[in-house]
């Protein structure tokens, strides 16, 4: 931060309140790995140029949005604005990320901490893993109450931070595009991996989650090494690459083609018929499965999970459920 419009001056660090004080590392049952604490900071509304006061945005995945006045001159904060649920109390939670021991891919982990005191020692623990790898999006640190009810229960919430997600920059988001796109299978796998050889989850404990291309990405993983997981939960999951991507009528697909390619050249085509979840199901076991659909979906066509759904418990050698719920008004 530089006072007086600009120039050189000196150079503010902002230290939050919020930010715990952490080790370095986290201790697991099998092994000591270096963890970083996690948070979100950006610039709220700030209205006036010529001011003192710089009004900054911080949250976590513990912490509710924050809105915070920082006076430059005399480098102090004051709470502006709060939210979150009522009663909520952020001092039970943590929050940390690890990095796989292959392929080097980010995870986060949010746990309650008084339920495991010992940090994550005490695992393996349920452990819940989702991941998106897509669009250069970042899933970035930012609170949400929906998983409240899972960390209350002791299961352990991990986001893996893919290749084709923008969390480490451009050349991370490319190496998940195009002809690439398998690398963000073999980082899913390489953060469940890490999870079970660390010995924060077992496979009878770890389920999968993916929502739109997540659902690609989980899909595409399970049809890979579905001995990982014992559950999958598919939220309108994409699922169908090959054919959609083959239809340019279908809204969206033209876009898509910017992504991961277009199947009407002979060799995305074919690159593509490599990995498309519904083209690989194969007979073999799955974990088992919830599976969602929205009948108005225009992003993913609702016949998308039907055909993946039908044609998965055709084929699958196991005995474990695979549920469907369709949302007709959506």
């Amino acid at each position: 931060l530089l006072p007086n419009g600009g120039g050189k001056g000196p150079i503010h660090s902002l230290i939050f309140p919020e930010m715990l004080a952490s080790s370095g590392f986290i201790t697991t049952p099998r092994t000591q790995a270096a963890a970083q604490t996690l948070f979100s900071v950006s610039l709220a509304g700030n209205d006036l140029f010529k001011t003192d006061i710089l009004r900054v945005h911080y949250t976590s995945y513990i912490i509710p949005g924050r809105d915070y006045a920082y006076h430059v001159p005399t480098r102090e904060f004051k709470l502006i604005k709060e939210s979150g649920p009522e009663h909520y109390n952020p001092s039970l939670y943590r929050a940390e990320r690890i990095t796989s021991k292959e392929r080097q891919v980010p995870i986060s982990l949010v746990y309650r901490a008084d339920l495991h005191p010992q940090g994550l020692k005490g695992g393996p623990f349920p452990t819940l893993l989702t991941g998106y790898g897509a669009y250069g999006a970042c899933q970035d640190p930012g609170f949400d109450s929906n998983i409240l009810c899972l960390l209350d229960r002791g299961v352990i919430y991990a986001v893996a931070h893919v290749r084709g997600g923008g969390e480490l920059g451009r050349d991370w988001r490319e190496e998940g595009r195009y002809l690439k796109v398998k690398n963000r299978f073999h980082d899913f796998i390489a953060a469940a991996e890490t999870l079970v050889s660390m010995g924060i989850s077992q496979r009878s404990t770890l389920a999968a989650w993916g929502e739109s291309s997540g659902g690609l990405l989980v899909t595409a993983s399970i049809n890979m090494r579905p001995d990982l997981f014992k559950a999958v939960l598919l939220y309108v999951p994409f699922v169908d690459a090959v054919n959609t991507m083959s239809d340019p009528s279908i809204p969206l697909t033209c876009g898509e083609w910017e992504e991961i390619g277009n199947p009407n050249q002979r060799e995305t085509f074919y690159y593509m018929l490599e990995y498309s979840p519904y083209d690989n199901l194969r007979m073999q076991d799955y974990p088992a499965a919830l599976v969602t659909a929205s009948q108005n979906d225009t992003m993913v066509g609702y016949w998308e999970p039907l055909k993946y759904v039908s044609k998965l418990r055709r084929v699958k050698t196991d005995s474990n459920p695979v549920l469907l719920k369709v949302d007709f008004h959506a």
